[in-house]
């Protein structure tokens, strides 16, 4: 399904940082390709590379 990002944030972990092996994730508002709107977390990786308006594609 693709996505449109509407709005990308970095998740702010404080003081508390990550657990051993977990993933550093953002969390992003979009469109989907029926017109849903809805937040959904991404990896930052993937996200990094993302800003408003972007489409991208999940499984």
């Amino acid at each position: 399904m693709k996505h449109t990002i509407l709005e990308i944030y970095e998740e702010d972990h404080g003081c508390e940082g990550l657990s051993p092996g977990e993933e550093l994730m953002d969390m992003a508002f979009v469109r989907d390709e029926d017109g849903t709107e809805h937040w959904m977390r991404i990896p930052d990786r993937v996200g990094k590379h993302l800003d408003r308006g972007d489409v991208f594609e999940t499984e």
